[in-house]
């Protein structure tokens, strides 16, 4: 069986815990017509030392945030798979040799974006994929919740 070319928008992130913002830009993503599926990765060993939950309870809760978004928005365990740190570099390499045929895009906020100096070898990683930069902040159709503010309200 001949695996056909798919355009795949990889929405990577820590996802502690994924939250409306992730949810709308998944949305968003997958509605774009270029885009075949969207996989939702969350990663298992933070690159910057992140203290995070269990990666299996991120798994869960993503698969639960994005459930509605079935099926082009798929949570993917690829990061666990591999193991290690989970540098953004290493999982493109990875996916593109595993799937030579695909095209990747890399979705990522302008937040991000903004520090990607401190990415390892981000040049490169803009050489193998397309990006799929979204504005983050008030001014921003996304909703402006960041994971961090979710983690330290008190209820």
């Amino acid at each position: 069986m001949i695996k056909k070319s798919l355009n795949i928008a990889l929405f990577g992130g820590s996802f502690n815990p994924p939250h409306e913002g992730h949810l709308e830009i998944a949305r968003r993503v997958a509605k774009r017509k270029t885009i075949d599926e969207v996989w939702i990765l969350p990663v298992y060993r933070h690159a910057f030392g992140k203290k995070m939950k269990p990666f299996s309870v991120r798994l869960t809760q993503c698969q639960s945030v994005f459930s509605s978004l079935k099926p082009k928005v798929k949570v993917k365990d690829w990061e666990k798979k591999r193991g290690g740190v989970s540098f953004t570099l290493d999982l493109i390499l990875f996916l593109k040799k595993k799937f030579p045929k695909h095209q990747f895009y890399w979705v990522m906020g302008s937040d991000d974006y903004a520090e990607r100096e401190k990415w390892k070898s981000f040049s490169e990683i803009e050489k193998l994929v397309k990006m799929i930069v979204f504005p983050r902040g008030a001014d921003s159709p996304i909703p402006n919740i960041s994971s961090t503010e979710i983690r330290n309200k008190k209820f």
